[in-house]
């Protein structure tokens, strides 16, 4: 039976929070075997870079918004930047131009993106002036690689304005290899293609020399396969949202919130409130069973099931501090520990209906109103763990839903009936809409 949800109730007693901070925190990894001359932890492993001829760190450096921490990152033998266009509105690159001035730049490959709306870019002539505008910003006289910035659509995977653009280009040596990234495609307009088959498309396109896809330990059966089939065909892969396992503290922090302010959940909150406190049981029990004193061990857990993988050439982390350097370069050349493997089975089994495997979508293809669970899901990993609200809310804003808190509310549950992980995807996507709608 549903109890209404009060100040006392919600903190009387460990909650999530308490028996794990948080995976955005910083508790301290294991300590590193290889460290330079400030003792320091630094790259330990460099792995072939597909048909690219770069050897890349197995860890490399996404969308730097800190300049020292950037030139720490260079200086522990990161050998890999990731940056686009869009990244703080051109700042990004700017600040990589910055850093790498007085540099070999032979040593490093740096990697942007152009974005378009839709499933085509305008012309081979902004293309071409898109670039130029980025190479002016990195202060550089080439790229090694411009990716199609979250390819929705094998369509796009064609359009002859972005390749006409880098044929010239390549041709000029402005550019040294083509790419996309690819986080799943929109459902809420197109129901007919997959992540797995925009990817797949691309690689059997033969233009593509780099895929930027996410892969971590719940997504597995998603994306080894395409890592399987890049290596086959000797593309070089690169690693986003590599680490899930944040997302299952999200309505906690929610609930928590609104009990410190004392407000009452709405019914659509109230409705998932014993699923959360059931959530939570098995939360302790995981943690208990395994002996986990912090979440920093998960987080170790999860970031080494990835680095273990000789597919996935290199994993790219934003770094926003020096400590969390320091935590990511201390597991550089690891691999997963039989105990690893233990919890990360263990998160699954107890947790895993709380992860929302990126690219899956079969949630989205049995809603009736086309909500695109996966983007919004996305955009609150922006917000609660990235912390770029923002940007988060800017993205969400865009989608233009049609009051989807309304229709969830209401709704028989086709999302979570049709998913095959037992994900509680309606709790996930209220944590959501308290964040990304500011209520």
């Amino acid at each position: 039976m549903s109890s209404k949800i009060n100040r006392r109730e919600f903190l009387k007693g460990a909650t999530l929070s308490t028996v794990g901070a948080g995976i955005a925190s910083t508790g301290a990894f294991a300590s590193g075997r290889g460290l330079n001359e400030n003792s320091k932890p630094v790259i330990q492993e460099y792995r072939k870079f597909g048909n690219t001829g770069f050897r890349v760190s197995d860890i490399s450096c996404g969308a730097p918004t800190n300049e020292a921490v950037l030139k720490a990152c260079i200086d522990s033998g990161i050998n890999l930047i990731d940056a686009g266009e869009v990244y703080l509105n051109g700042n990004t690159e700017r600040m990589i131009g910055r850093v790498l001035q007085g540099r070999d730049r032979s040593k490093y490959f740096i990697n942007s993106k152009l974005y378009t709306e839709g499933d085509s870019f305008p012309s081979k002539k902004e293309v071409i002036e898109r670039t130029n505008n980025a190479l002016d910003r990195l202060q550089t006289d080439y790229v090694d690689c411009v990716q199609i910035h979250s390819a929705e659509n094998t369509k796009i995977l064609k359009d002859k304005a972005f390749h006409d653009g880098m044929e010239q280009l390549k041709k000029e040596g402005k550019v040294r290899h083509v790419g996309i990234s690819c986080h799943g495609n929109n459902w809420a307009y197109d129901t007919e293609e997959s992540l797995d088959t925009i990817l797949m498309s691309a690689i059997e396109d033969g233009r593509f020399d780099v895929i930027l896809l996410a892969y971590n330990f719940v997504n597995a059966d998603i994306a080894e396969k395409v890592l399987e089939t890049c290596d086959k065909k000797d593309i070089a892969t690169m690693i986003m949202k590599s680490n899930p396992v944040h997302i299952f503290n999200i309505f906690e922090n929610r609930m928590a919130g609104m009990a410190e302010e004392g407000k009452e959940a709405d019914a659509f909150l109230q409705a998932y409130y014993d699923k959360y406190k059931k959530m939570d049981e098995q939360a302790k029990t995981f943690f208990a069973r395994y002996g986990i004193r912090s979440d920093s061990e998960l987080k170790e857990a999860a970031s080494k099931y990835v680095l273990s993988n000789p597919k996935a050439h290199t994993t790219l982390w934003d770094f926003q501090s020096f400590e969390e350097l320091d935590n990511m370069l201390s597991l550089s050349g690891q691999k997963l520990t039989g105990r690893d493997e233990l919890v990360l089975k263990g998160f699954h089994d107890h947790l895993g209906h709380t992860v929302c495997r990126i690219g899956c979508n079969d949630c989205e293809a049995a809603c009736p109103y086309h909500i695109p669970v996966n983007k919004i899901l996305r955009y609150n990993y922006y917000f609660s763990v990235k912390k770029q609200e923002k940007r988060a809310m800017t993205k969400y804003a865009r989608l233009s839903l049609n009051k989807p808190s309304e229709l969830c509310l209401d709704c028989e549950g086709y999302c979570e009936q049709a998913c095959k992980y037992g994900v509680w995807t309606r709790p996930l996507l209220a944590a959501a809409r308290s964040n990304l709608e500011m209520i």
